[in-house]
């Protein structure tokens, strides 16, 4: 379910789906626990993490990194 909330929040501000990597997406559902606050928590800091990178995808290092950092 984390996978089409995901999606879903993507979608509602027109965003390509393909911004996350499957093993980000895992990441995130396994620290989140499929809560909706901390799914978009660790969405948001994770973006802000990748373009600061200089990424276009998010992948589970920049979901390990925003983790340590919380």
């Amino acid at each position: 379910e984390t996978h089409e909330y995901i999606h879903h929040q993507l979608d509602v501000v027109e965003t390509p789906q393909e911004l996350f990597s499957e093993e980000a997406i895992q990441a995130i559902y396994n620290f989140s626990h499929g809560v909706p606050r901390k799914i978009n928590t660790l969405c948001s800091q994770s973006l802000l993490d990748a373009f600061v990178q200089g990424h276009k995808i998010v992948g589970e290092s920049h979901i390990h990194r925003v983790i340590n950092d919380l």
